[in-house]
C-alpha cells in the first residue's frame, strides 16, 4: 500500500493556492447569493410554509409581521443570505478538498475522501428531517400550547426576524447534528479516541449533548429536546459504524 503524497509546496506557494481557493468560494457565494435574490419570493414561501401551514389548520391569522421600517427588507436579506450560504456548501467541500489533498499520504486520502462528499449530503438530509418533521409539531405544540382551557385564547402574531431566527437556528442545528457520525468516526479512524472510549463515556456525552443542544437551540426545552434526542441516537450510530472489521 502506498503512502506517497505529492512535492512540499513552499509556504508562498501555499498562500497563492490558498487565496486562490479563497477567490473561488467568493465568487461561486456571490453568484449564487445573485440568483437565490432573484428566486427570494419562492425561498420566502418555503421557509415560512412551516409555520403558516400550521396557522391555516388552526384556522388563525396565517400572516407574519414586522415592526421595524427596514425589518422586511433586512429579514428578505437574511433568508437570500441563509440560502447561498446552503447552495454554496458543496462547493466549498470541494475547493477544502483540493487544497488539503497535496499535504495527504494516499492512505489518508481514501478514508478522508468520501467523508467530504457525504458531509453535505449528510447536513442536508438534517435540515430535511428537521423541516418536515421537527418543524410542524414543534410550532403545533407552542400555537396551542394552554389555548385549550382559556375563554380568551391567545392569537400569535410572530414577528419575520423572531420566526426565521428561531427556524434556521433550528435546521443548521440538526444539519450539524447529523454530522455527529463522520467526526467521530474520523476520530476512532485516526486513532484519536477509541470504540472503547466512545460506550464508556456515554454519559458523559449526554451532558455534552444537552449542552450543545441548549446552546444552538432557542431557550426552550421543547426545542432542546427535539435536538438532544437525534444527536444520542447518532451518538449511537458512530459507535456502531466505527466499529473495526
Amino acid at each position: 500500500m502506498t503512502t506517497e503524497k505529492l512535492p512540499e509546496l513552499s509556504l508562498l506557494d501555499h498562500l497563492n493556492e490558498l487565496r486562490a481557493r479563497i477567490i473561488h468560494c467568493t465568487i461561486f457565494f456571490i453568484i449564487s447569493f445573485i440568483v437565490c435574490y432573484s428566486f427570494k419570493d419562492e425561498i420566502y414561501n418555503l421557509i415560512t410554509y412551516p409555520l403558516l401551514n400550521v396557522l391555516r389548520d388552526n384556522h388563525s391569522n396565517a400572516n407574519l409581521i414586522y415592526t421595524k421600517l427596514t425589518e422586511n427588507f433586512t429579514s428578505t436579506l437574511s433568508i437570500v443570505l441563509s440560502a447561498s450560504i446552503f447552495i454554496s456548501i458543496p462547493y466549498w467541500a470541494i475547493e477544502l478538498w483540493l487544497f488539503i489533498t497535496p499535504a495527504l499520504y494516499s492512505n489518508e486520502k481514501r478514508t478522508v475522501f468520501p467523508y467530504i462528499f457525504i458531509t453535505p449530503i449528510l447536513f442536508l438530509c438534517g435540515v430535511i428531517f428537521c423541516y418536515f418533521f421537527i418543524l410542524p409539531p414543534a410550532f403545533e405544540f407552542f400555537i396551542n400550547y394552554g389555548n385549550s382551557g382559556r375563554d380568551a385564547p391567545l392569537l400569535l402574531q410572530a414577528k419575520i426576524t423572531d420566526y426565521i431566527d428561531i427556524t434556521t437556528s433550528l435546521l443548521n442545528a440538526f444539519g450539524v447534528c447529523f454530522l455527529t457520525p463522520i467526526f467521530l468516526i474520523l476520530l476512532v479512524k485516526f486513532g484519536i479516541i477509541s470504540r472503547e472510549t466512545l460506550k464508556r463515556n456515554r454519559k458523559y456525552a449526554i451532558i455534552i449533548i444537552f449542552t450543545i443542544a441548549a446552546i444552538l437551540t432557542p431557550p426552550d426545552i421543547f426545542s432542546q429536546t427535539v435536538l438532544a434526542i437525534p444527536l444520542m441516537l447518532m451518538y449511537e450510530i458512530s459507535i456502531i459504524l466505527s466499529k473495526k472489521k
